[in-house]
């Protein structure tokens, strides 16, 4: 008899603790969601975040706070990103700059495989943007002057060295056969700050970031790194128009990820919940007036898209002599 109870207690017990994670992932989410970005406030990546996060309140029935956490290519981000819990509560913002830092300088302390690929929000070109008054009306007299002055011109960008914002210049500089000093910063919002401010020659950026100072007359852009000339910028020609063609493949994306211990029933509602988010109205008028593109992409073809980024990573890392 004693036998009996023991073992029913222990039955129970086990059914307690078996539920226990099994109802928490029902109830998910019942707090507030963190997403981790690796930029500064105002950058690309902490709008991109800020918007999405607002979008999928709606669906997640929850508060989503962005914080900010720049620096090392991205390891303070994902250093807070693994040392919290992996229920889903904590997420973080990603971009090429990532993957090339895992393939780099990080490389051995962090890798794709490590994560869980939520979901692929935006696609943002890339655009090479000067002074309104600056002597280069078009990409063609840029490239004349660097090559007459091999690492006189100063372009400035996201990231170090291997940053997705310094190889897409590197790309084009490689096209063009010419040499400049990379100017590396914490937000592509903080290069264009300081392209204003005369302090560098030109800046690798994003439309959505350049466009009231363009508007205003203060700025112009060269090209656009992209198949197409963009609708909103018909009069830009694309670096292969003028005259530089170019890996188009790599561009710039951002997503959100986790940890890969994350349960995958609550994956797959943090997936559903973006997706929603992204499709909504609110989202698409922001993709609209940021001059972006709808980059969506559920888990499985998210993953399967990083892991075909870090290939694309390592080809052009070899064969621009990054380390």
């Amino acid at each position: 008899m004693k036998g009996k109870v023991v073992g029913a207690f222990l039955a129970i017990l086990a059914g307690v603790f078996i539920a226990g994670p099994v109802q928490a992932q029902d109830k998910f989410p019942d707090r507030p969601i963190t997403i981790i970005t690796h930029t500064s406030a105002g950058s690309p990546t902490d709008l991109m975040a800020r918007h999405l996060g607002k979008a999928a309140e709606t669906f997640l029935g929850q508060p989503v706070v962005v914080e900010n956490k720049p620096g090392g290519g991205g390891a303070m981000q994902v250093a807070a990103l693994l040392s919290a819990p992996a229920d889903g509560y904590t997420l973080a913002a990603v971009t090429p700059t990532q993957i090339g830092a895992w393939e780099s300088k990080l490389k051995g302390k962090f890798s794709v495989d490590q994560f869980c690929w939520i979901a692929r929000a935006q696609i943002d070109p890339y655009i090479l943007v000067v002074q309104a008054d600056s002597p280069w009306k078009t990409l063609k007299e840029f490239v004349e002057y660097a090559k007459q002055n091999p690492n006189k011109l100063r372009v400035g960008g996201y990231g170090s060295v291997g940053s997705g914002h310094n190889v897409a210049f590197n790309i084009l500089a490689k096209s063009a056969g010419i040499q400049a000093v990379w100017m590396p910063y914490e937000g592509t919002n903080a290069a264009v700050t300081a392209l204003l401010g005369g302090h560098i020659d030109a800046a690798n950026s994003n439309p959505g970031q350049v466009a009231q100072h363009v508007e205003a007359g203060k700025l112009r852009i060269l090209g656009v790194m992209s198949d197409e000339r963009l609708k909103s910028l018909p009069n830009v020609p694309t670096y292969a128009e003028a005259g530089y063609p170019v890996d188009a493949e790599w561009a710039q994306f951002r997503g959100i990820f986790g940890r890969k211990e994350i349960p995958a029933p609550v994956q797959e509602k943090l997936c559903d919940a973006f997706l929603k988010a992204i499709k909504s109205d609110a989202f698409q008028d922001y993709l609209k007036k940021t001059d972006q593109e709808d980059g969506s992409m559920d888990i499985k073809a998210f993953t399967a898209f990083i892991n075909a980024q870090r290939g694309l990573t390592v080809r052009w890392y070899k064969e621009l002599g990054i380390k």
